[in-house]
């Protein structure tokens, strides 16, 4: 049986393949950002991008779902999708 600290280790090994995935699609708009909160990655866009931002995160939503597939994650949407 693995211990805790390991199994923790390896359940954020998919952040290395999210969070190139998630800085593609901030880096087209500068008032986007990822929030890095330990065991979560969240991709915001501001107010004044809200409908590419909807339509960014939409995308992301996919393109995620893709690449962590075979993780043990789960990729969820926000209140502005």
């Amino acid at each position: 049986m693995q211990e805790k600290n390991e199994l923790r280790r390896e359940d954020w090994s998919w952040k290395h393949i999210a969070e190139p995935v998630m800085k593609l699609y901030t880096e087209t708009t500068d008032i986007s950002n990822i929030e890095d909160k330990e065991i979560t990655l969240v991709c915001c866009y501001k107010d004044e991008a809200l409908d590419f931002g909807s339509c960014q995160a939409k995308e992301l939503l996919n393109h995620l779902e893709s690449v962590l597939a075979n993780e043990l994650v789960i990729v969820k949407s926000g209140q502005n999708t």
